[in-house]
């Protein structure tokens, strides 16, 4: 009698946090693992890509703008706000808080303890400190490359955590949307889109391998002699078939079928299901429906997705959906950065009411646009009585 064996894909599963008690941190997975896992999902499926470049780009719009009443000392924070927190970091920070839901920067301070700059770490890089007894998370540690940790290029260094108070020290901030159950991380909201995300590259690697391979359903691997084979020997024969055929970039099953007949090795394809590619067609489909659910996409147009309508113009679709996306999507994205950077900025007596300027609403007048026009009819008002 044959010993056969099907051999298949393994499912993912979300890794469990690290709590390391020697040194004192948690992971985010194995070495950190997780973050890996989201930016591979957030390279591969075109349509989780599409969404996260599409919601950053809304969050940030055309930077920040603020709306307080126009003032010397509303004028004045404007000013130190320039200085300390530029453009290119703070879409970094945007970036990271759509890609992991959470996002982590560094507070440096001048010799006499005042606010210098906030900087941006990639929070990939940044992982907590084990907590108190009261729950509170006091540092958090840094390394490049987490897997690498025991280099010494990489070695882990530990920050404190901003608490509001004034001193000298580097701190840093984390900031994370609230989630049950996670003490240590924040989770991305379109947490469960992120297996459709693998499926839908999964399937845009099996469709590519597939051509490649002429568009074969799968082989039975005939072994001749099986039942001379030790269970040692049958293990790692699978495990060197499993190594080199079983992924995405070799499409398809392959059954191993370790024969008693005295015969060669043979390689039988499976018969080409004609309506395979209907199902393929379904499958990617449905994962991108999934995706869009997991992120509340509204329309999919508004994200770089074709999708049929009832409007007499793209444009009008378009408009009307984006008005819908930034109330009720986008909107509460902005400020949870924005509440993260005040938090900050009150503490050394910065006092903004910031916002993000609308990426599209361009004839909208803003408090440091009115600042500029004011400065401007001065200058008017001083050189005309000079004349």
């Amino acid at each position: 009698m044959s010993d056969i064996k099907l051999i298949t894909l393994s499912s993912y599963v979300k890794p469990a946090l690290k709590e390391d008690k020697t040194n004192g941190w948690v992971t985010n997975g194995k070495d950190n693992s997780f973050y890996d896992y989201i930016l591979d999902r957030d390279n591969g499926s075109p349509t989780n890509s599409s969404i996260n470049k599409s919601y950053t780009s809304l969050i940030y719009g055309k930077g920040l703008g603020f709306t307080n009443n126009v003032t010397d000392k509303a004028v004045n924070d404007w000013a130190m706000l320039q200085s300390i927190l530029r453009p290119r970091e703070l879409k970094k920070i945007v970036s990271d808080s759509q890609v992991f839901g959470e996002f982590s920067f560094q507070i440096i301070k001048n010799r006499d303890g005042s606010l210098n700059s906030i900087k941006h770490l990639p929070k990939e890089m940044v992982i907590p400190a084990l907590s108190n007894d009261y729950g509170e998370i006091e540092n958090y540690w840094y390394s490049r490359n987490w897997k690498e940790r025991r280099k010494a290029k990489y070695t882990p260094e530990a920050y404190k955590a901003f608490d509001g108070e004034q001193n000298k020290t580097t701190e840093i901030y984390v900031a994370k949307e609230y989630r049950a159950g996670c003490e240590y991380f924040g989770t991305p909201d379109y947490m469960s889109g992120l297996q459709y995300a693998e499926m839908e590259e999964e399937i845009s690697n099996m469709n590519i391998s597939s051509i490649k391979n002429g568009l074969s359903a799968g082989y039975i691997i005939n072994i001749p002699n099986g039942d001379d084979y030790s269970d040692e020997e049958k293990s790692e024969f699978e495990a060197q078939v499993r190594k080199k055929l079983t992924s995405s970039s070799n499409a398809s099953n392959f059954i191993v079928s370790f024969n008693g007949r005295e015969v060669e090795i043979t390689i039988t394809p499976f018969p080409v299901n004609t309506s395979v590619h209907k199902q393929w067609e379904f499958l990617t489909g449905e994962a991108k429906s999934q995706i869009m659910a997991s992120h509340r996409v509204i329309s999919p147009s508004i994200v770089g997705l074709s999708s049929a309508t009832g409007f007499a113009n793209e444009a009008d679709m378009m408009d009307m959906a984006e008005k819908q996306l930034l109330k009720r999507v986008i909107a509460p994205k902005q400020e949870f950065v924005l509440e993260a950077i005040e938090d900050v900025l009150t503490a050394y007596d910065i006092n903004l009411d910031l916002m993000f300027k609308p990426l599209t609403q361009e004839e909208e007048m803003i408090a440091e646009e009115a600042v500029a026009d004011e400065d401007n009819i001065n200058e008017d008002e001083i050189n005309t009585k000079n004349i």
